[in-house]
């Protein structure tokens, strides 16, 4: 009896040292993150969110889960903002417009004709304006932004019937918009009638003809198929949009510190692979496009419609806080030099 307890008590030993091996020590706590975002699962941002959740698992030994879910099937991003802040989702993929809903301010990187390129503004929301208004999102909703540089591209307005190339060609155009005011205040200044649609149903009110026209990165526009329901595509570039990932702070900060540090650098792991990938998809798409029988604008009056957007910053100043719109344009001038 007692060789075999002692046997036993080897068996055991030598178990549990082969397991530890493996990160998988009984008893360990694993920990879940649902990941909600809105993106079609043919789309850069779900490759890379199941890159990025296949990396974590392994660095970690599969003690941290990342579930994806695509396609809105959580909610809007309004929904899964809210969710997020209660912890029933822990980690999401925002627009700065959306998460500007919340939090007023970071609604200006959402702002016309802000960005001259990519790298600029990466160096602006990477940097200490960028982290100034982060630090807000965190100390009033509980949200953290792991990464404010997920590449969702510059945004093209499309269209039923009309081919736009100066602001008079816009003008009683009813274009769907998300229901963000930067959003409809930016296509009210171009001269078109703003009409908010939820994302889901784009594709029907174009076809319907509820709306002449909506506005959206080529990837998008390719993988929701409105090309199919709308004639024109014009290049206006009007925004540059760089989505955002958070996570639920109180969950985070429940994480060993190691796999904090983890998830931290396969977040921007993945978002520098998406946003490689989503830039690529920019320049083939539009041939694709083409290849359908959309006739690509590409001769845009883009100064003349920038000056007549000019004004939309000084619309949301009481709500953003006076001076920021300037304290952005310093911070800009900054990352170029």
């Amino acid at each position: 009896m007692k060789h075999m307890g002692r046997s036993l008590m080897f068996a055991l030993v030598f178990v549990l040292a082969i397991t530890s091996l493996h990160g998988v020590v009984l008893g360990a706590k694993k920990y879940v993150v649902k990941f909600a975002h809105g993106s079609e699962i043919t789309e850069p941002t779900h490759e890379a969110a199941l890159l990025m959740a296949e990396r974590v698992a392994e660095r970690t030994n599969g003690q941290v889960e990342i579930q994806v879910f695509p396609s809105n099937q959580l909610g809007s991003e309004r929904d899964i903002f809210e969710a997020c802040k209660l912890n029933a989702i822990q980690m999401i993929f925002e627009s700065p417009g959306s998460i500007g809903v919340f939090q007023p301010e970071v609604e200006i990187f959402n702002g016309p004709f802000l960005w001259k390129d990519w790298e600029e503004t990466k160096r602006v929301m990477r940097g200490p304006f960028g982290q100034e208004l982060y630090a807000k999102v965190l100390q009033n909703h509980g949200l953290r932004v792991l990464d404010p540089n997920w590449y969702w591209g510059w945004r093209h307005l499309t269209t039923r019937n009309t081919p736009v190339r100066v602001p008079e060609d816009v003008k009683g155009l009813k274009v769907r918009s998300p229901n963000i005011p930067i959003f409809m205040e930016t296509l009210k200044a171009m001269g078109a009638s703003p009409t908010p649609v939820d994302f889901g149903e784009v594709y029907t009110a174009l076809q319907q003809g509820l709306v002449d026209g909506q506005e959206n990165p080529i990837p998008t526009i390719w993988a929701k198929r409105f090309f199919e329901v709308q004639k024109y595509v014009v290049l206006t570039g009007h925004m540059l949009q760089s989505n955002h990932i958070l996570i639920n702070d109180r969950f985070f900060q429940s994480m060993p510190k190691e796999f904090q540090a983890i998830l931290q650098e396969e977040v921007l792991a993945a978002g520098e692979y998406m946003s490689t990938l989503q830039q690529q998809e920019e320049e083939e798409l539009i041939a694709k496009i083409e290849a359908q029988g959309v006739t690509i604008i590409r001769d845009v009056d883009r100064e003349t419609f920038r000056k007549i957007t000019e004004g939309v910053y000084e619309k949301f100043e009481d709500n953003w806080g006076r001076g920021l719109y300037q304290k952005l344009r310093q911070a800009i001038l900054d990352a170029q030099e």
